[in-house]
Formats: C-alpha cells, sequence, structure tokens
C-alpha cells in the first residue's frame, strides 16, 4: 500500500515540475520598472538597425497669448472656439492639444476637424507618454512593441528609469523611413531625454520584440 501511494505521490510531483507553466500576455504593458530590471536580452529581438529620433508633445493653450481669431471646429462642424494663431499652428503641427478648461484635443488632418479626447489619439491607438512613438509603417509595423537600448536606464525622475520599451502607436505625415517620433506626453518631459544625451536628429539602434 505504502508502494502505492509513494508511486502516486512521485507521479503528481513529476507532472507538476516537468508541466511548463503558461504566462498570459499583459494587457497593458509596464509603464517603467522599478528598481531598474536587468537590460533586455538583444537576442530577443530582431536588429532593425538605426532610426533617427525625434520628438513630440500635447500642445498647452494656456502658454499662448494673442487674439483670439482663428476658428477651429468639431467633426460634426459645430465650432470649438477661436484660438490664438500660434497655438492653433503649433497644435496642428502636434496633433494633440490641452485646452485652458482642461479638455484634451486631437487634430483629425484629413478632415481638418478636432475631436474632443479623454486621453491624446495616435493612429488606431490611445498614446501613452514616453512610451508611444510615431513610426513608418513602411518600415515598422503599428502596434510592434520595440526596444530602444540607447535609452535602457534614462532617468525618469529620482525614483523611476525608463527600461527602454516602446510601442509602435502613431505615425506621422514628416516620419518617413527610418524615424521615429517619441511622444512626450507634455514637453517639459524632453529634459529627460537632453541629459541623457538624447538629442533631435540623433540615431538611435532600434530592436523589433513583436
Amino acid at each position: 500500500m505504502r508502494v502505492y501511494l509513494f508511486i502516486i505521490i512521485f507521479s503528481i510531483i513529476l507532472i507538476f515540475f516537468c508541466t511548463p507553466l503558461r504566462l498570459e500576455k499583459p494587457l497593458t504593458p509596464s509603464f517603467i520598472m522599478k528598481p531598474l530590471p536587468q537590460k533586455t536580452s538583444l537576442n530577443q529581438g530582431r536588429y532593425l538597425g538605426k532610426f533617427k529620433v525625434s520628438f513630440y508633445w500635447i500642445v498647452e493653450e494656456e502658454y499662448y497669448t494673442g487674439k483670439r481669431k482663428v476658428p477651429l471646429y468639431l467633426e460634426d462642424g459645430r465650432l470649438l472656439g477661436y484660438f490664438p494663431i500660434d497655438f492653433v499652428k503649433d497644435f496642428k503641427i502636434e496633433s494633440c492639444a490641452k485646452l485652458r478648461d482642461g479638455r484634451i484635443i486631437s487634430y483629425l488632418k484629413k478632415k481638418d476637424k478636432v475631436k474632443i479626447v479623454d486621453k491624446p489619439l495616435g493612429y488606431g491607438f490611445k498614446l501613452t507618454p514616453l512610451k508611444s512613438i510615431a513610426v513608418d509603417s513602411n518600415f515598422i509595423k503599428l502596434g510592434s512593441i520595440l526596444y530602444i537600448p540607447n535609452i535602457f536606464g534614462l532617468k525618469i525622475n529620482e525614483k523611476e528609469s525608463h527600461n527602454g520599451i516602446f510601442y509602435a502607436h502613431d505615425i506621422g505625415s514628416e516620419i518617413k523611413g527610418r524615424k521615429i517620433d517619441i511622444f512626450l506626453g507634455y514637453k517639459h518631459n524632453h529634459h529627460s531625454f537632453k541629459n541623457a544625451g538624447i538629442k533631435h536628429g540623433m540615431e538611435v539602434d532600434v530592436y523589433l520584440l513583436e
């Protein structure tokens, strides 16, 4: 009897340790890692080459002065309001803005209209500051997960550092060929990249993880 019991227990233990665990893919990717993780193994990704980096951000109306004489219209044709000419110019370049009343708007370039949103919109994705990038979809497929070793360890603030992982969430009329455009959220986040020596127009290595 004891022999049979031992065989059963041994079989259960063997099955448990020999069966591979199935890890579910998280719905929301980690924004940052703390403490700083071990650098992602480059063997996990496919090297895509060097890409020139640029940055875009949410334009904040509160920092613009001047006469409010340029109209912006919603998708349904209703007037959103009148705004300073420089604000409208920058908004149409960056495609996202925060109004004085706190609302977030996205620019619909093909329609030359505005949409009120809860979060900045990319091309079929909602944008995450310091994680979403705009790409040329002929070079990098939208939705791809990318690793940029040049940015691994970049200090976000006193306690947090970047894990070097980004997501292809957007496209841009100026993003053609081997270029990537990092979404900063607000412009003040640019100082983190400046402090790390990541400047507009410099080349960074890009790896495709998925």
